[in-house]
C-alpha cells in the first residue's frame, strides 16, 4: 500500500494472488504468505466489527517484534475484473476508499527508551461499495529494535487485540488490562487511537466512536467520544507513597463506581455513556500496585518531596484514611440536546466530573505529611413526563406539551489532613461538605403551573488524631490484629462514603 496516494502511483502487475468466485474477485497487495494475512483472509469475510478486527492487533505486533522491520498488506474484496488495468483501477479504488471512508481504523504507536517508533495501523472498510470491501494494515519502524524491544513490544500484543476488540462491539469498553502492563524501562510511551463511523438516520457517514488513549510510565490519559458525549479520565502516576493494596484499591473503585451511577440516575444519564464512563474509571485504575513500584522510574519532579516516590513512606494506619487510588479527573459529558421543540430553551444536558488531588510533603517517614482532597460536582437538566418517569414525546402540539423540566446541581467535598512529626502523628481530620438542588418546573398543556427549589446542604468534620493515636498502641500491644484491621477497614468506608457522625 503505497505511503501517500494522492502522490505514490499504485501498481499492481507482480500481484501473486487474485481469486476470482462468483463475479467477485480477492486481490492481495502482497503474496499473503505469513500468519498476519492469514487473520486478514479469515476476518474480510466477517460482518461485524470486532470480527473483522479479531487477533489483527496481536498479529502486528508479533509480526513487528519478529522481523523489527515494516511492512504493509492489503486485501480487497471487490466486484471481478479481468484485465490488469481494471484490476489495478479498482485496488487504487478500494485503496483510496480505505484512506478516505473507512468504517474502523486502530493506531498504536509505540516509543521505546532508545528512541525507537514503532507505528501499527488498521484501517478496515467493512461496508461494501462500487470499490469493494477490505483492509489494510502497516507497520512503519523508525530506528533499530534490540532483542528486549522486540520483547517488550510482542508483550503488548494480546493487550492491543483486547483494547481494539473492547471498542469495536456493540457495546462498546474500555478494556486495556493488559495494555497498561507495559514495560516502563523499555518504552516510554504508547499511544491507541481508534475510529469507528456509521450511517445516521438520513444516512450521512457520522462518527460513533473516536478513542485516543496516552500512556507513559508517569501519566494515563484518554479521551472517548461518542454521539451521545465525550467521556475523559487522567490519571497521575507519580506518587506511589498514597497508593494501596489491591483489596483497598478494588473498594474504593467498587464505591466510585456505585457514586457514579447514583449520579447518572439523578440525572437521567445516558445508560450507554455511563457504561462507558464506568469501563473507563476501573481501566484507569488497574495495573498499579505500591507492592511492586519503585521511584526510579516515576518522574518525581526535581526538588520534590522524597516521600512521594517511596511507595512504604506511609503505614497501614496512614493508608487507611486516604482512598488508595491514584490521583484523577474524570468527566463525563452528554450531547446537548433540544428535545421540545415547544421550548428549545430546555435543553437536555448531563456532565458529572469527579476528581482526586493529593499533596504529599516531608523530607522523612517520620515527618510525613498528606493531605488528600475527593471532589465531584453534577449539572444536569431532563425532561420527565407527568404521568411516568419515562421522557416524554414531544411534537409541536399542546396534548404533548404535559410534563416536568427538572435542573439538578450537586457537589461536594472530602478533604482529609495527616501528618507526623518525629515519628508521632500530630494531625489526623477528616472533612465533608456538599450541596445539592433540584428545581423542577411543571408544564401542562404547554402553560406553566408550577415551580419548586429543593435545597440541601450536608457538612461534618471528625478529629481522627486520638483513634489513630489509640490505634497505633492496640498495634503495639499485639494481640489485637483483627481488630485493628477492623478499625481501619471502617475508617476507609469513611473515606469513600463520607459525612462521618
Amino acid at each position: 500500500m503505497p505511503g501517500s496516494l494522492e502522490t505514490a502511483q499504485a501498481t499492481y502487475e507482480a500481484l501473486l494472488k487474485v481469486q476470482t468466485r462468483g463475479g467477485q474477485m480477492q486481490v492481495w497487495e502482497q503474496a499473503p504468505d505469513n500468519a498476519l494475512a492469514e487473520a486478514m483472509g479469515r476476518n474480510a469475510s466477517a460482518t461485524t466489527q470486532q470480527g473483522r478486527m479479531a487477533g489483527l492487533g496481536a498479529a502486528l505486533l508479533e509480526h513487528a517484534a519478529a522481523t523489527g522491520a515494516s511492512y504493509r498488506q492489503t486485501i480487497v474484496n471487490v466486484g471481478a475484473a479481468y484485465s490488469p488495468d481494471q484490476i489495478q483501477r479498482k485496488a487504487y479504488d478500494a485503496l483510496w476508499s480505505f484512506k478516505s471512508r473507512p468504517s474502523a481504523s486502530a493506531e498504536l504507536t509505540i516509543e521505546t527508551q532508545s528512541g525507537a517508533k514503532v507505528r501499527l495501523s488498521i484501517t478496515d472498510q467493512r461496508e461494501y461499495s462500487p470499490s469493494g470491501s477490505g483492509m489494510s494494515v502497516a507497520i512503519d519502524v523508525e530506528g533499530e529494535l534490540t532483542a528486549q524491544e522486540r520483547d517488550a513490544l510482542r508483550a503488548l500484543a494480546i493487550g492491543f487485540d483486547k483494547a481494539v476488540q473492547g471498542l469495536a462491539g456493540d457495546e462498546p469498553r474500555l478494556d486495556l488490562g493488559d495494555l497498561l502492563q507495559f514495560d516502563s524501562k523499555v518504552l516510554a510511551k504508547v499511544e491507541l487511537n481508534f475510529e469507528r463511523y456509521g450511517l445516521d438516520s438520513e444516512g450521512q457517514r457520522v462518527l460513533q466512536l473516536g478513542a485516543n488513549l496516552r500512556l507513559d510510565p508517569s501519566r494515563r490519559e484518554v479521551d472517548i467520544k461518542t454521539r451521545d458525549g465525550v467521556v475523559r479520565m487522567g490519571t497521575d502516576l507519580r506518587q506511589p507513597a498514597q497508593w494501596g493494596s489491591t483489596a483497598q484499591k478494588d473498594r474504593a473503585v467498587s464505591q466510585y463506581l456505585e457514586r457514579i451511577g447514583q449520579a447518572a440516575e439523578r440525572g437521567h444519564a445516558n445508560p450507554g455513556l455511563v457504561a462507558i464512563f464506568k469501563s473507563t474509571f476501573s481501566a484507569m485504575h488497574a495495573s498499579y500496585d505500591r507492592e511492586e513500584s519503585g521511584s526510579s522510574h516515576l518522574d518525581v519532579r526535581p526538588g520534590g518531596i522524597p516521600v512521594r516516590g517511596d511507595a512504604h513512606a506511609f503505614s497501614e494506619e496512614d493508608h487507611s484514611l486516604m482512598t488508595g487510588l491514584a490521583d484523577f479527573d474524570a468527566s463525563i459529558t452528554a450531547t446537548v440536546r433540544a428535545t421540545n421543540p415547544r421550548r428549545t430553551q430546555e435543553r437536555d444536558r448531563f456532565e458529572y466530573a469527579l476528581s482526586q488531588a493529593t499533596d504529599i510533603a516531608g523530607s522523612s517517614r517520620g515527618g510525613r505529611a498528606v493531605t488528600q482532597t475527593q471532589t465531584s460536582r453534577l449539572s444536569a437538566a431532563y425532561h420527565q413526563s407527568l404521568l411516568t418517569s419515562a421522557a416524554p414525546k414531544f411534537d409541536f402540539t399542546s396534548a404533548s406539551q404535559n410534563y416536568y423540566y427538572n435542573k439538578v446541581e450537586d457537589s461536594s467535598t472530602t478533604e482529609m489532613h495527616l501528618a507526623y512529626e518525629k515519628g508521632e502523628p500530630v494531625l489526623a481530620t477528616l472533612s465533608y461538605q456538599a450541596s445539592q438542588s433540584l428545581h423542577m418546573t411543571k408544564v401542562e398543556n404547554n402553560q406553566l403551573v408550577d415551580t419548586q427549589e429543593t435545597p440541601g446542604e450536608q457538612s461534618s468534620h471528625k478529629d481522627l488524631l486520638p483513634l489513630l493515636k489509640a490505634l497505633q498502641r492496640q498495634q503495639r500491644d499485639q494481640g489485637a490484629e483483627q481488630d485493628r484491621q477492623a478499625t481501619m477497614e471502617s475508617w476507609h468506608g469513611w473515606v469513600l462514603q463520607a459525612p462521618v457522625a
